[in-house]
């Protein structure tokens, strides 16, 4: 892709914009049920409940107690949205250069696979961030996730912009591959050198 064929910049949030880690939920957790013998991993919270939650099918409440019930958690609704919510680390060290560097020159977008719980929490902590973007796309709100192709030609048709048009960066390999699919130019971010290194090679 070329910096002529550029028409907008699609960001997602976690692990792009901001750092998330669920280990802090888990620590949280165990901390408030007050046993060390939790046995809680980041995929048993990242499972079927969870996307629904991510696609607004189901609310706040039927998710805290759907979730408590499936891992046998016992503290408050509360202290479970106190851990939920701890998830997440701070801003990318050097996402604000990043920015810098096209926020004059393109339109810029997000688009999180979330809920609406965890996007009360970032819209408040890291809207200095965020208030370089044009709009941000939420998977609870449009009723579907990435690496659906519907919830991208959702997007794209919002942004007003072809996918052949659009740069996309995202920390998920399933969601990369899916927006190439359908002609997005689309890079995995493991560090911010991913996209500092892509904006190097296309002359950005």
């Amino acid at each position: 892709m070329s910096t002529s064929e550029i028409k907008a910049i699609l960001f997602d949030l976690g692990n792009v914009l901001i750092k998330i880690d669920f280990s802090r939920v888990i620590s949280e957790w165990v901390r408030f049920s007050g046993k060390d013998d939790i046995q809680i991993s980041s995929d048993s919270i990242l499972g079927s409940e969870n996307e629904k939650y991510e696609r607004g099918e189901i609310s706040t409440q039927q998710f805290v107690s759907s979730l408590k019930r499936e891992l046998k958690l016992n503290i408050s609704d509360e202290k479970f949205l106190q851990g939920w919510n701890n998830v997440f680390v701070g801003e990318t060290p050097g996402i604000r250069n990043v920015i810098d560097r096209v926020f004059s020159k393109y339109p810029l977008f997000v688009f999180s696979n979330t809920s609406i719980s965890h996007s009360n929490v970032w819209r408040s902590q890291y809207s200095e961030l965020l208030k370089y973007f044009d709009k941000i796309f939420t998977s609870y709100e449009l009723g579907m996730r990435k690496p659906e192709k519907e919830s991208f030609f959702k997007v794209c048709s919002d942004i007003g912009v072809t996918p052949e048009n659009i740069l996309f960066f995202d920390d998920t390999m399933e969601n990369v591959v899916a927006a190439q699919e359908m002609g997005m130019s689309s890079v995995q971010v493991n560090s911010i050198n991913d996209i500092s290194n892509h904006l190097d090679q296309i002359g950005v």
